[in-house]
């Protein structure tokens, strides 16, 4: 038997021809798939100044941070399209050799994920089949998909499993209905002192509760203006017991306005996903914990000016205010969700100023033992250059919130704890072309509390932000 030896060319002519074998099934197999999704770059430098408080953070932290999103959709056959969702995400942190090195291996100079480690995430962040039924106005799909709610944040991939309905048949309305049997909220800004840095805990478990919503949003065109609402209704077993959100808005050529009211009650029983600690430790212990229903509620109204269409001039302000009436400010699944308009870029989701519309963060308040007052007025100015391809802006808050104990809890020990806030925000975007945007902000909180603790009962804390972004659409 002889042994046949090919050349390295020869070898490479073969490989190429076995190769064009199956061209032309893989390209007839992926025509017509659509493709669409983003790359991102974030750096964040986060600077902490106590103010002489004990405890409290001190330095800085500062990120790399690193998303990558696809999105495929097969052609519609037969009424039906398959949808596959990709998703790779890292962060690293750099502390730019200002570690303590004790000597120990890894040092304080060295370690993982100190900015140039090749650990990351990826995974399947959808995988559902979309219907759209032939006579009426119905897309239905069903699987795991994003969670594109009020209350949620899709593009920080929230998702569940489960099944989703919209009809338009109605003109000017579209009816909404959902249902799923488990879901993961992907809160991956928040750092270790509460401004969303990321950390290695982010809470991106699955939780296997039954979550159902059901919605309208209507929304009309006029010769006054466009005219929209919307109202959504949830409940989560053993958690959410009703979950109520509505929206009015008004857009005109020069001004608009909106009014958002938002009411949860949240149910911390012992099946409740509060009891188990799966996201943080509620306040209230013991025999006590058992069968707590609280009510949390936000009120936002807010009004604007866009000066482009009147008076041709590339200026934005927005105005608003925002309070509660009830125990706590949790009326979200997601800091980031839409039913909380604001300005700002950390207040909102900030451990120093106690504030977090989510039922799942280790900070803010749920109302279980607590009662808390907030309000927070806020402005927003950008103007336009280059065809409004540059734009600068500036963003202010100012803020205040009460929040007292009902059962001496180790969170407010001796009674009431106040926070004010302000918050100075400029920012800057360029879009570079059609698909790339570079922006940047840098984020001045000041937080001055009055505590009726022992030790210092007031002093004042900075907590800033630098964001550079660099972002790829496609």
């Amino acid at each position: 038997m002889k042994i046949l030896k090919l050349s390295l060319a020869a070898s490479m002519a073969l490989g190429a021809l076995s190769t064009a074998g199956f061209a032309q099934p893989l390209e007839e197999a992926i025509r017509g798939i659509d493709v669409s999704g983003y790359l991102r770059y974030r750096y964040n430098d986060d600077r902490y100044d106590n103010g002489g408080s004990t405890g409290a953070p001190n330095g800085s932290n500062a990120q790399h941070q690193w998303r990558a999103v696809a999105d495929f959709k097969t052609p519609v056959v037969n009424n039906i399209a398959l949808n596959l969702g990709v998703w790779y995400q890292t962060y690293q942190n750099v502390n730019h050799g200002k570690g303590l090195n004790d000597g120990t291996a890894p040092g304080g100079f060295t370690g993982t994920g100190l900015g140039s480690g090749s650990d990351g995430r990826f995974g399947v962040r959808q995988f559902y089949a979309t219907i759209t039924p032939d006579n009426t106005a119905t897309t239905i799909k069903i699987g795991k998909q994003e969670l594109n709610t009020p209350i949620t944040n899709a593009y920080d991939g929230d998702r569940g499993t489960g099944i989703l309905a919209l009809n338009s048949d109605v003109p000017n309305l579209t009816l909404v209905a959902a249902a799923f049997d488990s879901w993961s909220i992907n809160q991956t800004d928040v750092g270790a002192y509460g401004v969303d840095a990321v950390t290695t805990n982010q809470n991106t478990s699955s939780v296997d509760k039954q979550f159902y919503t059901l919605a309208g949003i209507y929304g009309i065109d006029t010769d006054y203006g466009r005219f929209g609402g919307q109202l959504w209704g949830f409940y989560i077993d053993d958690a959410v017991d009703a979950l109520i959100f509505g929206e009015l808005s008004w857009r005109g050529s020069l001004l608009r306005a909106k009014l958002q009211y938002t009411y949860a009650t949240l149910n911390n029983g012992s099946d409740s996903i509060f009891a188990d600690n799966l996201f943080y430790g509620p306040a209230v212990t013991g025999n006590n914990k058992a069968n707590i229903v609280e009510t949390n509620d936000m009120f936002v109204i807010e009004a604007g000016a866009d000066f482009r269409n009147d008076f041709q001039l590339p200026l934005n302000i927005t105005l608003g205010y925002i309070t509660n009436f009830t125990d706590g400010t949790a009326v979200s699944l997601e800091d980031e969700g839409k039913n909380v308009s604001r300005k700002g870029k950390i207040w909102w989701k900030n451990a120093g100023t106690g504030i977090s519309t989510s039922v799942l963060r280790g900070y803010g308040v749920q109302g279980f033992g607590t009662e808390q007052e907030v309000n927070i007025f806020y402005a927003g100015v950008d103007y336009g250059f280059i065809d409004d391809r540059l734009k600068v802006g500036l963003e202010f808050v100012w803020g205040e919130n009460d929040i007292s104990s009902r059962n001496n809890n180790a969170l407010n020990p001796n009674g009431i704890r106040k926070v004010e806030f302000t918050e100075i925000t400029p920012t800057i975007s360029w879009k570079h072309s059609k698909q790339l945007t570079l922006s940047s902000y840098y984020a001045f909180l000041n937080n001055s509390y009055d505590m009726t603790t022992t030790g210092t009962s007031k002093y004042d804390q900075d907590r800033n932000r630098f964001r550079v972004e660099a972002k790829y659409s496609f």
